[in-house]
């Protein structure tokens, strides 16, 4: 069954144009693995190290999952948690669960065990599916989990295909809770976000659209977690992906070539430790023809070695839990520097003033807001407001702006800008300019207190070693490029900028220097 997605004429904002149209498959969510399987058995799904499994290997270990999960519970085994590390495992399970008629509750096993078990508690998970790691974090904890009833280690505890009676897959319907994923918690504790099988179903085919994913693709993932979206999409088009475990870039670029992987995958963090990879100038990719990024904006200098270096544009996106995940991308043939691209098939973004709801034109900064169909259902046991309004638009607490062609160019969170005589200020606009003088190695902006604005732009400033630039030379030329209410009125040079575990700015920790400074 094919359905067609189009969204109607708005006539807000001449960049508002009419979604592209999306044509995807119905049905659950695992129907992508058993489809792939029908079409091609022997086809290897995932490689991980010395290992190989084949789509039919892969769709039966899914339903012995399946079958287990209805032997332990005797009925759909609702919420079930499985930790997504980079494990070959980890597919069976998620698609075990969902065949099994349950909601697969993908939690990160990097989290600390008060934030694991809160998101446990606010899922309501049933089983857990973790690593031995995990499970020995969890154990003191369970006093604290009324609702889960049991843990069993991913790759020891296997799934028992002789006990499932008289089970038959269940049908779930489209717009039934297929996922919940958590976000970050960045700005407070992590909420759960629901996807129905709708929203996983329609991102696939999205995805798969702007990145050319085919059949005939090997997705190389460097990642230090599995993601369901880049999982759902090669398995959608019956694609190879291979899994690189080890932390070290210049390794994954070999997989890659050993491999014959055509697409890459990795994440901001370990595209600036390639990018200061020593070795860097001996390394090429024989047979990948699109490298992509996402989760924060790669610096343009970074971009710029690695183009150089692999003949490549870094193709960057922008996305969140809330979209099932991605919601833009850049185009593979016609990148746009510094842009994180355009609306996903079936999707459509506008720019709205922060305050006052205003729908806003090319080039002006505000809220980014998304409409589509891979729109979450909403979170779980929120009593808050919802961030999707009642034509479906989400706010997503992100700031950027659409040039005159619907590219979109991301910034920060909207609680880091900051307003100067009146002017909303992007502290990553700011950065970018900065961070272009030959002089900088790193740099960071927030908004700190002015006597005469109010609240004004502060730069941290990490300076190339030997550099022959003082503060003052260095200000003047930059200063020289931004608006008056960018302007940066106070400088701290320092030897290190502060980040967190994904590569983003911790501004909080550079807020915090200047209070009572």
């Amino acid at each position: 069954m094919t359905r067609t997605e189009s969204a109607p004429l708005t006539t807000e904002t001449s960049l508002e144009a009419p979604a592209l149209p999306l044509s995807w498959a119905g049905g659950p969510v695992d129907a992508l693995l058993a489809d792939a399987a029908r079409a091609h058995p022997a086809r290897v799904a995932i490689r991980s190290g010395d290992a190989e499994i084949s789509y039919a290997e892969l769709d039966a270990a899914a339903t012995d999952w399946a079958r287990t999960l209805h032997r332990v519970f005797d009925e759909p085994p609702g919420t079930v948690a499985v930790a997504q590390a980079l494990d070959p495992g980890f597919p069976a399970v998620y698609y075990g669960i969902l065949r099994a008629g349950g909601t697969a509750a993908v939690v990160n096993p990097w989290l600390p065990a008060p934030v694991l078990a809160h998101v446990l508690r606010l899922s309501k998970a049933r089983l857990a599916v973790v690593s031995r790691e995990v499970r020995e974090r969890l154990l003191p904890l369970l006093d604290t989990l009324p609702d889960l009833q049991r843990v069993l280690v991913l790759g020891e505890d296997l799934a028992d295909g002789g006990g499932g009676g008289d089970w038959h897959p269940t049908a779930p319907a489209e717009e039934d809770r297929a996922v919940i994923l958590f976000t970050s918690g960045s700005t407070g504790v992590p909420k759960a976000v629901q996807l129905s099988h709708r929203n996983i179903k329609v991102n696939a085919a999205q995805m798969a659209a702007a990145h050319r994913i085919s059949s005939s693709s090997t997705v190389l993932l460097h990642l230090p977690i599995y993601h369901p979206m880049h999982m759902n999409t090669a398995v959608s088009m019956a694609a190879t992906q291979v899994l690189c475990t080890s932390s070290r870039p210049a390794e994954a670029i070999d997989l890659a070539n050993r491999t014959a992987a055509t697409h890459y995958y990795t994440f901001p963090v370990r595209l600036l430790e390639l990018a200061a990879e020593p070795d860097l100038p001996n390394l090429s990719l024989d047979t990948v023809t699109l490298m992509a990024s996402g989760g924060t904006a790669v610096p343009p200098r970074v971009v710029r070695t690695l183009a150089d270096t692999f003949g490549l544009s870094l193709l960057q996106g922008y996305g969140m839990c809330e979209t099932s995940s991605l919601a833009s991308s850049d185009d593979p043939d016609a990148p746009r520097a510094g842009s994180v691209g355009l609306p996903l098939d079936g999707s459509r973004i506008r720019i709205v003033d922060p305050e006052t709801g205003k729908v806003l034109s090319a080039y002006e900064t505000g809220e980014i807001q998304i409409h589509g169909p891979h729109v979450m259902q909403g979170y779980l046991g929120h009593s808050g407001p919802s961030p999707v309004d009642e034509d479906g638009w989400l706010a997503t607490g992100d700031m950027g702006h659409l040039d005159e062609d619907g590219y979109l160019f991301m910034f920060d969170r909207v609680k880091d800008a900051f307003r100067c005589g009146g002017e909303l200020v992007s502290p990553t606009a700011v950065e970018r300019r900065l961070d272009a003088h030959s002089a900088v190695r790193d740099c960071a902006v927030v908004g700190g207190p002015d006597p005469v604005f109010g609240t004004s732009a502060v730069a941290f400033v990490v300076f190339e070693e030997g550099a022959d630039a003082d503060i003052d030379t260095v200000l003047g030329a930059v200063n020289a490029e931004l608006t008056d209410g960018q302007r940066i009125r106070r400088v701290e040079v320092v030897p290190d900028i502060p980040r967190l575990a994904t590569g983003k700015v911790a501004r909080d920790e550079l807020r915090g220097r200047l209070v009572g400074s």
